[in-house]
């Protein structure tokens, strides 16, 4: 091994029975020497995403069967490391269609032929969209009990009955139950994504076919029951910041980055986040865990007392994923979260592209689903660019950004946002048709007023008991609010502002990846020659 390698590599993805066989297959300086979690990755990823067709040709038994066999070779090989890793990545790969082919099989369900009465409680927080209410519900009784169904109900804009549904609340009504479809000229598999969120069928409700009645909840699971019971303290706790005075689109950016509900916001406000490049502050992520971790790590225990409390931050932050719903982009930050303390606490290096690979690996058996919804791909994307290529940051000389901290925020802050961007620019043309042309300047106004945001919501909610002080900081954050919506709504109606109405197919999406990767590679080099003039 490479002098220095040991002390870099954690021990704990040392002990992966790939990781000796990918140090022989790999050349001493090779990525997948430092990371061998990146091509197990890999292979799993393709798995899953084969596992259809595959699941067809051979079956969920062959395929089960084969992973076996895989593993079976690779045991028996531990003097030919080359065909041992092949094996091993093979393994991963018949594993993960296996995986994708028992998901696809658990989500697959009978429906009834025709209209069907059935009972159930509202799950998800009941967004409008014209004339309909979309919501999530988990039937209590019928031919689909314990499921969840995606609901869109037809308004009664008389007695607005509809306004009394909210999480929690139980109903009844009679409607037909389909599968999930697609859109017609979309890039986006609609149908894949509800079922990866356990969405088994969706139906269409005439205002007059429900009525709100109490449900019984024993029939669910506890997991459910545990889920609806998250769902209603995340309501509760958004209530609070109505009491606090926040109203209209103010509360609902509050309540996305908070808590990751979308519900309430407008689409004037989506579509100037979009065109600004700024949504990603509206999905949770690693900036909203770690405003978290940092928060409570001030509840310190003490150095003598660090796994105490390593284990009670991280089991706060594992409490909030669980009460934000889970989402893929602020699963994988947890997970990356706890790898990093794991590993921390040994003593060892974080590694970066092991940890990422790690949070991949886990979403991806838990749940295969997830590596067609759209935040996890823009997720890891923009995370495997910023860690992958952090090179960047270097590109202007580390002891003049120690001399002056501002220009090292400056330019840190640009390499990032510039790394994220290349990162999910393909993938954002590829499933909206837009891409933008500020955010990279925009992000300095973005990330400080997000970041004050995020802090003044934990605050408000910390310090609802005490009536001065909170309402002193829910005008901090009325204000901080206020003014990102503003800026954001000012540079969207620049013409310039977003370039919309792109089409591109997945191959040139592949194509976009090869070309950025190339430059980005083409400037490491560069970068390296003019270090090894300098000196």
């Amino acid at each position: 091994m490479k002098p220095g390698c040991e002390s870099i590599a954690p021990g704990f993805f040392r002990t992966i029975p790939c990781y000796q066989a990918t140090v022989s297959m790999y050349p001493n300086t090779g990525l997948f020497r430092l990371h061998p979690l990146a091509p197990l990755c890999v292979a799993l990823a393709a798995g899953v995403h084969f596992g259809r067709p595959l699941a067809a040709v051979a079956g969920v038994c062959g395929l089960a069967c084969a992973f076996g066999l895989a593993l079976l070779v690779a045991a028996l090989l531990p003097r030919r490391p080359l065909l041992q890793t092949w094996a091993i990545l093979l393994a991963a790969l018949l594993l993960g269609s296996a995986l994708m082919a028992l998901a696809d099989r658990r989500v697959s369900v009978a429906l009834p032929p025709g209209p069907v009465s059935w009972q159930g409680v509202v799950s998800g927080e009941p967004v409008e969209r014209g004339r309909t209410l979309r919501f999530d519900a988990t039937l209590t009784s019928g031919p689909l009990c314990g499921h969840t169904v995606r609901v869109s109900l037809l308004k009664d804009t008389a007695s607005c009955r509809y306004r009394s549904l909210r999480v929690g609340v139980g109903f009844e009504a009679t409607s037909r139950l389909e599968a999930p479809a697609n859109f017609g000229a979309s890039n986006f598999d609609y149908a894949t994504y509800l079922k990866g969120r356990g969405i088994v069928a969706q139906t269409f409700v005439y205002h007059s076919h429900w009525r709100s009645v109490p449900v019984s909840l024993a029939g669910l699971s506890v997991y459910r029951r545990a889920r609806l019971a998250a769902h209603s303290l995340r309501a509760s706790l958004l209530g609070r910041y109505r009491e606090l005075g926040l109203e209209g689109q103010a509360y609902a950016v509050v309540a996305a980055m908070a808590f990751g509900d979308k519900s309430a916001l407008s689409d004037d406000i989506l579509d100037a986040y979009s065109a600004t490049g700024a949504s990603h502050v509206l999905a949770l992520s690693g900036m909203h865990l770690s405003t978290i971790y940092l928060l409570l790590s001030f509840l310190t225990l003490g150095r003598r007392f660090r796994l105490a409390r390593e284990s009670l931050l991280l089991a706060a932050i594992w409490a909030y994923v669980f009460l934000v719903g889970m989402a893929p982009s602020v699963m994988r930050s947890a997970v990356m979260l706890t790898v990093y303390s794991f590993v921390s606490m040994s003593g060892r290096g974080r590694m970066s592209v092991n940890a990422l690979s790690f949070a991949a690996i886990v979403l991806l058996v838990a749940n295969p689903f997830v590596l067609y919804d759209i935040g996890f791909q823009l997720s890891f994307m923009a995370v495997a660019f910023i860690v992958a290529f952090r090179f960047l940051m270097g590109a202007v000389d580390y002891s003049y950004q120690q001399r002056h901290p501002v220009v090292r925020w400056l330019w840190q802050t640009f390499a990032v946002s510039l790394l994220a961007q290349l990162g999910t620019a393909p993938l954002v043309a590829y499933y909206f048709g837009r891409l933008s042309l500020v955010s990279l300047l925009l992000n300095f106004v973005v990330i400080p007023l997000s970041t004050a945001i995020l802090y003044a919501s934990a605050a408000a909610l910390v310090l609802f008991a005490v009536p001065v002080v909170r309402q002193l900081v829910a005008l901090l954050l009325a204000a901080a609010v206020v003014s990102l919506n503003s800026v954001l709504l000012f540079v969207a109606r620049w013409p310039w502002a977003s370039f919309d109405g792109l089409h591109i197919s997945r191959l040139q999406v592949a194509l976009s990846y090869v070309a950025i990767v190339s430059l980005l590679h083409f400037l490491r080099l560069e970068l390296r020659r003019r270090r090894e003039r300098a000196f």
